[in-house]
């Protein structure tokens, strides 16, 4: 899959192959995190238009149900006929029809039929109208192209809060997402951050996307779950201002994690993960390095580390070098990574000692053998030296795209520099080479 962008964050314009291995490198400021961040947006809007799509057209029947009872009870006395109220109340009507299907919609026209003698023509026509109304939309073709822009639009406001575009330039911001010479997708921009076109050609290979981008994710678990993003319904309004609002890529992370290890009651067979990839030599690395695992605790409502000795840690009180692996860990053993998710590691060296950054960049490469997809953005030599080594050790380097970010002027460029590697490393060893002048 080939991303392409042009007027995106600080980007003027790159195109990246996401495919295997994918490594952006750079310093900070400079787009490296917009890439990810963009491409989580897209496959999760993706993965979850239906959802919204659903939450719309319920939005609208349910207005059309209020509306038809406050019309009933303004012309009917409920005393004289007690069905009215029970049949037509909005909350019993809604209940209905996700018990009911269709039928409930059908129920309350025949019903209204019974009574038609005793209505005025008006008001019956009215109400009919309304009923029909109802089952119109509910029985409507999906529009699908629409709840995908819906949903793409909701994740950039939580992703970005809505700004997108490159502030630079005049020009609208364009995404495109190929394969081979086909098209998938493409999306424009204006510079008020208003989508003016939005197509999507045929359905994306991702089907789901995890972005990792700090371990504190299992020390604040209670409260981010508690939080809540722009891509969710808020049923008590009263609340909008008392619950605290994150990032969705952190919402969704937490949300996969709390579910994934329990390991007792472990979501997929482990058979069913060694059928899917090697999990043996990945959990074999994971364990060595880390010296134990991490589990979800359900009792304490917290994440735990517990070494090899049986010894019990709270999140608080476990490194953070261990969460960032622990994470990784979970994900594995629950079979959330697989091969038609993408997952996205954004600069996992800041927690990590440099000899745990090459196990993790070791840990990375077993990943794509087995045919995971990774995108990794780095500004550590180590790091990255440790992906170039072990790419080339397990055969993969041919699936394996490294690009550089580099700043111009008041943008910034991400190329591909597979054949010209070395430019990686001189970018990043500026900073000691002016220490040493």
């Amino acid at each position: 899959m080939e991303l392409q962008l042009q007027n995106i964050g600080m980007i003027k314009e790159s195109t990246i192959k996401l495919d295997g291995l994918t490594v952006i490198a750079g310093e900070n400021n400079i787009g490296k995190s917009t890439v990810g961040k963009l491409i989580f947006s897209l496959i999760k809007s993706s993965s979850r238009y239906d959802e919204d799509l659903e939450e719309g057209k319920d939005d609208k029947l349910f207005s059309l149900m209020e509306k038809n009872y406050f019309e009933i009870r303004k012309n009917f006395d409920f005393s004289e006929n007690n069905n009215l109220r029970d049949l037509f109340h909005s909350h019993r009507f809604r209940r209905d029809i996700q018990r009911y299907s269709f039928n409930a919609i059908d129920e309350r026209i025949d019903f209204l039929e019974e009574i038609k003698e005793t209505v005025e023509i008006e008001i019956y026509e009215k109400i009919k109208a309304n009923l029909l109304k109802i089952k119109e939309i509910y029985l409507g073709e999906k529009d699908i192209q629409k709840a995908q822009k819906n949903a793409f639009r909701k994740a950039l406001i939580s992703e970005f809060k809505g700004k997108i575009t490159n502030q630079n330039s005049q020009n609208h911001a364009s995404i495109k997402i190929n394969e081979s010479q086909n098209k998938i997708l493409e999306i424009t921009i204006d510079k008020k951050n208003k989508i003016k076109d939005f197509n999507i050609f045929d359905e994306f290979y991702f089907n789901d996307a995890t972005f990792i981008e700090s371990p504190i994710v299992l020390q604040l678990s209670e409260s981010i779950q508690m939080s809540r993003t722009y891509f969710e319904m808020i049923e008590d309004r009263r609340n909008i201002g008392m619950r605290p609002n994150v990032p969705l890529h952190i919402k969704d992370l937490n949300n996969k994690l709390k579910i994934s290890l329990m390991e007792e009651d472990t979501l997929f067979d482990v058979e069913d993960l060694l059928n899917r990839y090697d999990i043996k030599n990945l959990l074999s690395i994971l364990s060595k390095t880390m010296s134990g695992k991490i589990k979800y605790n359900k009792k304490i409502r917290d994440f735990q580390y517990i070494d090899n000795n049986g010894k019990v840690f709270d999140s608080l009180n476990t490194a953070t070098g261990i969460k960032s692996l622990g994470i990784i860990q979970m994900l594995i053993k629950s079979g959330i990574i697989d091969q038609r998710s993408l997952l996205i590691l954004d600069e996992p060296e800041v927690h990590l000692h440099p000899k745990w950054q090459l196990k993790y960049a070791e840990l990375i490469v077993e990943l794509v053998k087995n045919d995971i997809n990774v995108l990794v953005t780095s500004h550590s030599p180590y790091m990255i030296q440790a992906l170039i080594k072990y790419a080339k050790d397990a055969r993969i380097i041919d699936k394996s795209n490294f690009y550089l970010a580099k700043r111009e002027d008041n943008y910034s460029n991400i190329q591909n520099v597979n054949e010209t590697l070395n430019e990686i490393f001189e970018l990043l060893a500026e900073p000691m080479n002016e220490v040493y002048e």
